[in-house]
């Protein structure tokens, strides 16, 4: 009687375990898919304050060289068929999204993302922006592109531009770890020691893709390592060498550049795409310009790009890149 008890005992006992074990993971299961589903709330959220601000520009040409960028709430235009569409190209960090609001503003047309977060890939863009092919970049358009606009920024500050994007991305390898990681992009900036740990691993590998990069486009599609051109170039309908070089850290600023006037020119040569008149581009570069949301977001700690230095021998490696 007493064995009989025990094991009775026992079997409730085992399965009471197996029940607290079964509730157990469960209760994982559930909080795993409320992590997903509140990161998925904040993704959404995040990309429709990024399509309200970034996306959605619409400017209006005052007359006497005034302008409107307007409130950022209606999408560009499509282009048509026979437009010429630009490809927008250059190493991550070097200033692709301020260049790209100035180019939504001046034509009123549709400006897309390789990696299609915009949600306007497939919407017949004027402008498509990439770093490929840098790993960071997907040939993503097929067809749609027709001619190229290289940006190059110094590396000084291209490279840890990069770098903090890929901090916010908590360093993520795939695109669907990146994909959730969105919401925390453009809220911050990392602190020196992380800097230096990143830099002082990759400075070589990046340094030397800075370098690739530049070549590839100027070459027009040009593989050194494969001494070849790339067949996205020959199959693509693409005209792969740039039809102008603009220099962002000259660029970057409030007032008319030869830098802006070579973007404006590229524009204006372009088959069937309409610029916003002469008169009001300066407008145009100001206003963006003035609206730090429209290019930087909401990045804390504003003095920090100024510490991320280099050491002695990896500017000696820069210089001999750059000169």
């Amino acid at each position: 009687m007493v064995a009989m008890s025990k094991a009775l005992f026992n079997s409730k006992r085992k399965a009471l375990f197996k029940s607290k074990k079964a509730m157990g993971l469960l209760a994982l299961a559930v909080g795993y898919i409320m992590m997903v589903d509140i990161n998925m709330q904040q993704r959404s959220r995040v990309l429709r304050d990024h399509a309200d601000v970034f996306r959605d520009l619409i400017t209006i040409d005052q007359g006497g060289g005034e302008c409107d960028i307007g409130d950022p709430t209606q999408d560009g235009n499509p282009t048509d068929d026979d437009a010429t569409k630009t490809l927008l190209v250059s190493y991550p960090g070097s200033g692709k999204r301020f260049t790209w609001t100035i180019i939504k503003a001046l034509t009123n047309a549709e400006v897309a993302d390789d990696w299609n977060f915009s949600q306007k890939l497939y919407e017949s863009p004027l402008t498509i922006k990439t770093s490929w092919p840098h790993k960071e970049g997907v040939w993503s358009w097929g067809k749609q592109m027709d001619q190229v606009l290289l940006l190059i920024r110094n590396p000084r500050k291209a490279i840890p531009s990069y770098h903090n994007m890929r901090w916010e991305l908590d360093y993520a390898d795939d695109w669907a770890s990146s994909y959730l990681r969105i919401p925390n992009t453009y809220q911050d900036r990392p602190g020196l020691a992380a800097w230096e740990s990143w830099r002082d691993e990759h400075f070589d590998s990046e340094m030397e893709i800075w370098s690739e990069i530049i070549d590839f486009w100027m070459q027009g599609g040009w593989v050194e390592k494969e001494q070849r051109i790339n067949s996205r170039c020959t199959t693509s309908e693409i005209e792969c060498k740039p039809k102008a070089v603009v220099d962002f850290d000259h660029f970057y600023q409030s007032s008319m550049t030869n830098e802006f006037r070579k973007i404006s020119t590229v524009l204006e040569s372009s088959t069937n795409v309409e610029v916003i008149a002469a008169q009001a581009r300066v407008c145009v570069i100001d206003s963006v310009f003035g609206r730090s949301d429209l290019h930087q977001g909401g990045r804390t700690h504003p003095d920090r790009p100024a510490l991320y230095g280099f050491t002695f021998f990896q500017f000696d490696k820069m210089m001999n890149h750059t000169m």
